[in-house]
């Protein structure tokens, strides 16, 4: 009884604890699911944030991401459509189909990258293409893409990649080097201008001393009426064509002049400008761009001068008036006006441009100042221009502003701090040849014609002697050759002025101060330095005759004679 009481009591106990442990068991799978269930959704909702940001960052760069399978030729992109602008249902889903919206010209270099990434061993490639628009043009595209699988033999199963619209960087590109083949242009202008005065120079040399010669003939007669007959009538008919002949020859003058002003790549150098001045030599330089489209009117006020850089102030009524020009179609000029209007504001001077064009439109005018932004077609405007002007206006502590209505024209109004600097005294006209005493005047310039007009034109009043080389110059001068006033160009070969200046000043330190300079324009950063030191000896080609005249004839008034001529 004892015994069977016993084992019931055990068996009791062991039920007892299997239940218990069947509960702990229990208990302990179920925290296991529970566990494994909260894992399962911290996973998922990492990979919700993880996609979530991969969405953003695609949607912030406006990449296109691309998954290809070569083996199936399927592509997936879901955001190709609404990137290039075209419904869903257009998006290509096979190499076959993405072909139709590659640039034909593009198509090989594309293919040939492609197909040297799939048949290893290079894994990336990268190449630039146009892709056609829903809007009908094309998009500059970088595409890039790396292999991400391959199989036994090495073939390309698999690419991923991306594509980045690179529209405007090319467009930006390509401006800039616009930009800089227009700084190039300006700088062969500059040079151009400087080859141009060297011939001129002796051109209107030459001019002038025939006309003094052929007037004098035409004075003197035996009756005191002048050249009679078939000889006076060739005479008046010489003098006519040369006075034609030497006005064209002045027009070129000032056309290389405004040339030279709006080319100069100078520092920012500030002085007071005459801005009817400035326009009207900017006008010369437009006249082409504008004569075909419009007339101009000016109606310029005398107004105080503005104190800035005339290079680069001509630079923004160039651009503003070659706008104005190209706002209007070409045709009809009679029917069309640019006025260009200059009038004094309180302390302010106010430029105006206003022409008869074609407007802009309302929602282009916030832009007009951005840089590159231009409405023009490609190949007519850079987008420069505007930009350009706004630049050097607000750096002059100035402003500009637009009024404009489509249809009917613009007015671009330049606004410039008018400068206190006191009004100038008007320039006295030229006083009367004054006598002047005999000199041995030596000319050094490398231009043989330039030599041989200084020799005739000056040939009857001074003792003139001409060098083409510098260096057989300064060889005579060390022999102990004398002279009252020594004329240089400025640049030569072998010896440049500027040298041939400092060698004289070791033998002859008189001399040296006794040297004029003539220049088609100083044109390296050391002869500008040069001419900025020596400038009330410097005479600018092409030099009217009588400017130089008039210069060595001061020098020789403080001069000790160099030899005993007497005088005239």
């Amino acid at each position: 009884m004892t015994g069977g009481l016993w084992s019931g009591a055990l068996f009791a106990f062991g039920a007892a604890t299997a239940s218990l442990l069947l509960a702990g068991g229990i208990a302990l799978v179920l925290r296991a699911q529970r566990r494994r269930g909260e894992r399962f959704r911290e996973t998922q909702e990492a990979l919700r944030v993880s996609e979530d940001r991969l969405r953003w960052a695609l949607d912030a760069t406006s990449e296109i991401v691309w998954d290809w399978d070569l083996v199936q030729d399927s592509i997936y992109h879901p955001s190709w459509a609404q990137t290039y602008g075209f419904p869903e249902e257009r998006t290509p889903r096979t190499g076959k189909e993405l072909a139709q919206f590659i640039h034909p010209e593009d198509m090989p270099r594309f293919h040939g990258e492609m197909s040297k990434a799939a048949a290893g061993p290079q894994d990336a490639f990268e190449v630039e293409h146009r892709a056609l628009t829903g809007a009908g043009d094309w998009k500059w595209i970088l595409g890039r893409a790396r292999v991400v699988s391959r199989n036994a033999a090495g073939q390309a199963t698999r690419m991923v990649g991306t594509c980045t619209d690179i529209t405007e960087r090319k467009r930006m590109m390509t401006r800039l080097q616009i930009a800089d083949r227009m700084a190039s242009i300006g700088t062969l202008a500059a040079g151009v201008a400087h080859e141009i005065n060297n011939p001129l120079a002796y051109v209107l040399g030459n001019l002038d001393f025939s006309l003094q010669r052929l007037e004098t003939l035409q004075e003197v007669s035996p009756t005191g009426a002048g050249a009679t007959g078939r000889a006076g009538e060739v005479v008046r008919e010489c003098v006519s064509a040369l006075r034609d002949a030497e006005s064209g020859a002045l027009r070129m003058r000032d056309i290389v002049r405004d040339v030279k002003v709006f080319s100069r790549a100078e520092e920012d150098v500030r002085k007071p400008v005459h801005v009817g001045q400035a326009l009207r030599a900017t006008l010369s330089l437009a006249d082409n761009e504008i004569r075909h489209r419009a007339r101009v009117a000016l109606d310029i006020d005398d107004v105080p001068r503005v104190e800035a850089n005339e290079s680069r102030l001509s630079q923004v009524f160039l651009n503003l008036l070659v706008n104005a020009a190209q706002a209007i179609p070409e045709g009809h000029a009679d029917r069309n006006e640019i006025r260009v209007t200059v009038r004094r504001r309180e302390a302010s001077v106010v430029v105006e441009v206003r022409d008869t064009g074609c407007g802009i439109r309302p929602e282009h005018r916030q832009r007009l100042f951005d840089p590159f932004f231009t409405t023009k077609p490609v190949g007519i405007g850079t987008g420069l221009g505007l930009a350009i002007c706004h630049g050097i206006v607000t750096a002059l502590r100035g402003e500009i502003e637009v009024e404009s209505a489509v249809g009917k024209g613009s007015t671009f109004r330049v606004i410039l701090p008018a400068t206190e600097e006191a009004e100038r005294p008007e320039i006295p006209s030229p006083a009367p040849r004054r006598a002047c005493r005999r000199g041995r005047i030596l000319i050094v310039d490398d231009e043989p014609p330039f030599c041989r007009m200084a020799a005739r034109a000056f040939g009857t009043e001074h003792e003139v002697v001409t060098l083409t080389d510098s260096s057989e110059a300064l060889r005579r001068l060390r022999a102990g050759e004398r002279f009252d006033v020594v004329v240089a160009d400025l640049e030569m070969p072998v010896l440049t002025g500027m040298e041939l200046h400092a060698e004289i000043a070791r033998v002859d330190p008189g001399l040296a101060e006794r040297m004029l300079f003539v220049t088609g324009g100083a044109f390296t950063p050391l002869a500008a330095e040069f001419a900025a030191r020596h400038a009330g000896r410097m005479i600018e080609k092409p030099l009217p005759a009588e400017a130089l005249r008039t210069a060595i004839a001061e020098v020789l008034e403080r001069a000790p004679r160099a030899l005993d001529v007497p005088a005239t």
